[in-house]
């Protein structure tokens, strides 16, 4: 009685448990999808600012 009880309520306990381990899981690789590719237009912004600087260097050296 009170056992099967207890055992029932620990298995819906795991369970929910397990949802919400899989939910922050999808949550935090959703999270890395978004951060990577803002990392990588922060990259290619940066490689374009640099490149650019330099050509105007150039450019005004040359003048």
């Amino acid at each position: 009685g009170a056992l099967r009880l207890v055992a029932e309520e620990a298995w819906i306990w795991f369970g929910q448990l397990r949802a919400a381990q899989e939910r922050m899981a999808r949550r935090a690789s959703q999270l890395e999808d978004v951060s990577g590719s803002s990392r990588m237009m922060a990259r290619r912004a940066a490689s374009y600012g640099s490149s650019r600087t330099f050509i105007v260097h150039r450019a005004r050296r040359a003048e």
